[in-house]
This record gives structure tokens, C-alpha cells and sequence, in this order.
């Protein structure tokens, strides 16, 4: 049995403390396995003590795990005054820049976000559809008639394109996206679990990672300005960016038009890179799906070849697929707050200071909440089924509550377009044994190589996209 812990709040009483995970390190406690395999131990936490419990992890006064439907129904509907995201996710500011996202007062943050629902409207997500199809059938034409790939990389280097174009507009994709892929590349090899303890000490990566957001920085602005002077316009979100204002009037900055930039590119794109290679091996090792989805398709292009932005919502069975894909290996598998307040939760008393955290990978597989939930089942998100419905705070791939990931919509269609592509033109074989998630990264993919042989169909269906 666990002894039952205490400390004196912040109103001078006494209280009783979530129960402390056992095998902690002297010094170390926790740090050790968090880095090699944090999914293991949430889920042995999880597995020992429920759905609240301490972990050790230096620097930090104190680590409580929250996991579960009624968990998350109290972690994500705290407020801002009584959490803050600024302190768990300093290792972001060196990228977005001071006062931008995490780094800002929670009412600028909140401001901020509400630039992206501009860049969401119905308009510009036609122009962001056209360009997941049309980047789809230009990457995959390349490839020719066979080709050995590795997921991974395919993901990470096609959704850099689809992103880049609709971000930063169709001119900037062809001209500079090869130098755009490598240098944020370069800045991204800087988030690492060391980040997370002291994203400012003077190593290597950390040093490339400021070079690589200069350039990115001047990139951008080369493009603002040449929009400036020559007043041209177009429907991206560097547009949105550039005619935002806060309530006060103030237009944006330079600096804050490109860090809010890499903030959403941050959200949208490497997730969506990770995800396709999931997707691709979890439909691979489950070929049952593959005919559901290609009579789906058929249903609804029938011999047409334009796709419209209708058509990629209506597909609803390739949608349940990347849910699935995202319930088993969400990119991201861990969520941190700091409280500002103390909490109650399952009776225990959890003080101000502590860092509250939460795991999209263990909730996810909680057979109370997801039937079978180690098998690939993506009918679960069908209507008869729909445990995500069951229990709201289920399902937290993009996170839940007042900030949860906007870029949901932008996501799923870029994922829907490049995989129905994919579906309708390529037969696919995997070549590895295992594919297995590798920790080394903050956004967890299949660990390399992962490869697979794509074999162009006899009959290639090209599918354009058209304004329905």
C-alpha cells in the first residue's frame, strides 16, 4: 500500500498529496525513464495509482499526472488564471520569438490565436485544398512507376511542401522551399528533452537553431515586403497575418508575423508528417481497410477528375482512419501546465507550483474508454459506435478545451488529399518486420528506417482539384 503524502498549501493547511510513482533515482527520479520511454511510464503510473500521481522530475517542485476522461474534464477547463502554459513550454520562445504564443500574457495569446480563425475561413481552406491535391500529384508523379520510400521522410518532406504553399503562398513554394525545408529543419533539431530543462544554454544545436530562425525571419520578411511595396495580395495565412490587428489597433510586427508563422507550422506541419507515415503502416498492417476506402473514394469520384474541398470532407471512412492513427500514436504524447492556484481533483490537494501533466498516449488506450484499444478499429468513430462521443475528453490527439489545436480542420483535410491520392493511385507493401516509436524527438514518429514500396497501378486515376 502507498503511504499517503502531505504538504501545506498555500492557505497554510495541510493536504493530502496524489500518490508518488515508485523507482524514482536519487537525484535523477523520474528524469531517466521520461527521457527513453515516456509512454511506459505514464501507463505504469496510470496502471499502479489511476488517473492522479506524482512523478519526480528535477527542476520541477513537483509533477502530477492527470489522466483519463474525468481527468482531463479538469485539466483542460482550468482557467488561465489558474494555469500557465509560459513556463512548461519556454523551450518554444527561442523559435516564435518573445510575446509571441506561449511567451505572451494569456489575453495577447488569446488575441493571437484568434488570428488563425481568419486564415481558417471556407475561402482560403479551398486554396489550401487545391494545393494538398495539386503538391500530392507533383511529389507522387516524381516517384515514376516504383519506388522504395520511407514513410517517414515522405511525411515530413510532403507536408513541408503543402504547408510552406499555404502558409506562405505558391510563389514562395516554388522558388524557395527547398532552402525553407532545410533551415527549418535546422531550427527544429533544437527541440530536445535538454530544452525542456534549459533551452538557452550554448550548445551546437541550440546555436543552429537561432542561425536557422534568422534566416526564416528574413525569408519572410522578404516576402512582406515585396507584398508591401508592390501591393499584391493572396489567400495564405501570411496574408491574414499581414492585414491582422489587435483590439487596440496595433498591426503586427515583423516579428510577430513570423513567429506566429512557425507557431502554426510547428501545430500543423510536423504532426501531419508523422501521421501520414502512421496512417500508412497502420493501413498497411490492417489491409482489411483498404477496400472500405478505395469503394468510398469510388463513391464519391466516381470517374470524375476534379476533387473538390466537399469531396475531401465527405470522406468519412479516411477520416476515421487518421483519427484512429492518431488515438495509437498521437505525435504528441504528453501535455504540460504550471498551476498558478491550488487544485482539488479525486480528493487529493494538488499545491500551486506543481506542473500538471497529461498523456494523449496512455489516454487513449483505456479500455474503459476505447473497446480493443491496442487494435486498429477505426469504425470507432463511426456512428454506431463513436466511443469519442461517449466520453468528450477522451480523445485529445489536438488536445481539448479553450486551447485546443485550431489547425484540426487543416490537418485532417492535408492528411485526407495526400492519402486519397495515394489510395486511388499506388499499391502499397511494407518492408520493415516492426515499426516502433522512437522517443529521441518531442513530436514521437515510427523510429527509421521505415520503409515501403509504392507500385503504381495500372489504371492511374488523376484527380484534379475543381471549385465544385
Amino acid at each position: 500500500m502507498t503511504a499517503t503524502a502531505t504538504a501545506t498549501s498555500t492557505s497554510g493547511t495541510t493536504t493530502r498529496l496524489p500518490p508518488m510513482l515508485d523507482r524514482g533515482l536519487p537525484l535523477l527520479g523520474h528524469a531517466l525513464e521520461m527521457r527513453n520511454n515516456p509512454v511506459e511510464l505514464f501507463q505504469r503510473g496510470y496502471d499502479r495509482h489511476g488517473s492522479i500521481y506524482q512523478l519526480k522530475i528535477p527542476r520541477s517542485p513537483r509533477t502530477v499526472a492527470m489522466i483519463g476522461p474525468k481527468a482531463h474534464e479538469k485539466f483542460f477547463r482550468l482557467r488561465d488564471d489558474q494555469v500557465s502554459m509560459r513556463e512548461v513550454y519556454a523551450l518554444m520562445t527561442p523559435i516564435f520569438g518573445k510575446g509571441i504564443a506561449y511567451d505572451a500574457p494569456p489575453e495577447v495569446m488569446r488575441e493571437q490565436l484568434g488570428f488563425f480563425h481568419a486564415a481558417l475561413r471556407e475561402k482560403r481552406m479551398r486554396t489550401y485544398a487545391q494545393g494538398f491535391v495539386e503538391e500530392a500529384e507533383r511529389y507522387f508523379d516524381a516517384l515514376g512507376d516504383e519506388a522504395v520510400v520511407d514513410l517517414y521522410e515522405v511525411g515530413n518532406e510532403l507536408t513541408i511542401y503543402t504547408s510552406s504553399r499555404s502558409l506562405l503562398g505558391k510563389d514562395f513554394r516554388d522558388r524557395l522551399s527547398g532552402e525553407f525545408a532545410r533551415v527549418y529543419y535546422e531550427m527544429e533539431a533544437g527541440l530536445n528533452v535538454i530544452a525542456f530543462i534549459a533551452p538557452h544554454l550554448p550548445l551546437p544545436s541550440f546555436r543552429r537553431r537561432d542561425r536557422a530562425r534568422e534566416r526564416l525571419y528574413a525569408m519572410i520578411k522578404e516576402i512582406t515586403d515585396k507584398r508591401r511595396r508592390e501591393g499584391t495580395s493572396e489567400e495564405d495565412f501570411l496574408q491574414t497575418l499581414m492585414e491582422a490587428k489587435y483590439k487596440d489597433g496595433r498591426p503586427l510586427t515583423d516579428d510577430e508575423i513570423t513567429g506566429l508563422l512557425l507557431a502554426i507550422m510547428f501545430a500543423g506541419h510536423h504532426t501531419s508528417g508523422v501521421t501520414f507515415a502512421w496512417t500508412g503502416i497502420l493501413l498497411h498492417q490492417n489491409p482489411q481497410w483498404i477496400a472500405p476506402l478505395l469503394e468510398e473514394q469510388e463513391r464519391i469520384l466516381g470517374g470524375r477528375t476534379e476533387i473538390t474541398l466537399e469531396d475531401l470532407h465527405a470522406m468519412e471512412k479516411l477520416e476515421w482512419c487518421v483519427k484512429e492513427t492518431l488515438r495509437l500514436y498521437p505525435p504528441i504524447i504528453m501535455l504540460a501546465r504550471k498551476l498558478l492556484v491550488d487544485i482539488e481533483f479525486d480528493g487529493y490537494q494538488v499545491p500551486a507550483e506543481t506542473t500538471i501533466m497529461a498523456s494523449p498516449a496512455v489516454a487513449h488506450r483505456i479500455p474503459e474508454v476505447f473497446a480493443n484499444p491496442n487494435r486498429f478499429e477505426p469504425d470507432r468513430f463511426g456512428p454506431e459506435r463513436a466511443e469519442d462521443k461517449k466520453h468528450p475528453m477522451a480523445w485529445i490527439a489536438f488536445g481539448a478545451g479553450r486551447h485546443r489545436c485550431m489547425g484540426i480542420v487543416f490537418a485532417q483535410l492535408q492528411l485526407r488529399a495526400i492519402w486519397s491520392h495515394i489510395l486511388r493511385n499506388f499499391d502499397v507493401e511494407l518492408l520493415e518486420s516492426t515499426y516502433e516509436p522512437d522517443y529521441s524527438r518531442l513530436l514521437v514518429g515510427p523510429r527509421k528506417p521505415c520503409r515501403a514500396r509504392l507500385r503504381r497501378k495500372k489504371a492511374k486515376t488523376t484527380v484534379a482539384m475543381g471549385s465544385a
